[in-house]
Formats: C-alpha cells, structure tokens, sequence
C-alpha cells in the first residue's frame, strides 16, 4: 500500500473567507506552475501538476476551521519537499494579514 501525503492547516479567516483564498491559491497553482485545480464542491478541490521535480496529486478540503490535504506520496526523497511547499504556501493564503484581494495569482 502507498503512503500518503496528510496536511491539517488551521485557519482563522472563516468557512467563506477560506474558500474564496483557496480558491486563489488554485489560481495561483494553476498560472504560476501549469497545474491543475478542479472543483468538484465550492470547498473540495482536486490539484495536480508538478511543483520543480514533483508530482503534486492531492485533494483539497476546506471547512469552517482548517484546509485538508490529502494526496499521493511522491516518494522519500520528494515528500518532505512537497509537504513544505504545501504547507507554505496554505498558510500563506490563509493568513488573515494579508486580505484576499492582495494574493498573488499568477
């Protein structure tokens, strides 16, 4: 069985608020790197792509207090690079300092 990639990134921006800025950071993803951001929910959202060397293919969650990532493993050498480039960048988006008009997205 493989492993997966789990992130739990707790947000204080709101239910709304939140999905509205990963929203954006799919905007971001997608003219920034060439991935992959669908929809299937207002707040689930599946991502694909490369991120440099990797291969990002994971599920995004957002609910009233945090975003879920669940994804496919890129392997040992890769997942520890993933997951900090993941967790940056939500974090990022999800900062309340910074209000949604100002997120980059491209």
């Amino acid at each position: 069985m493989s492993k997966r990639l789990h992130l739990n990134i707790p947000h204080t921006v709101g239910r709304a608020e939140a999905i509205a800025r990963a929203h954006a950071l799919g905007e971001y993803f997608e003219n920034r790197h060439g991935m992959k951001m669908s929809w299937r929910a207002a707040n689930i959202g599946h991502l694909e792509g490369n991120y440099l060397l990797i291969h990002i293919d994971g599920l995004f969650e957002i609910d009233d207090r945090e975003v879920r990532l669940d994804g496919k493993d890129p392997g040992f050498l890769l997942r520890g690079k993933a997951l900090e480039y993941l967790e940056r960048k939500i974090r990022a988006y999800m900062d309340p300092a910074t209000p949604l008009e100002q997120l980059q997205r491209a």
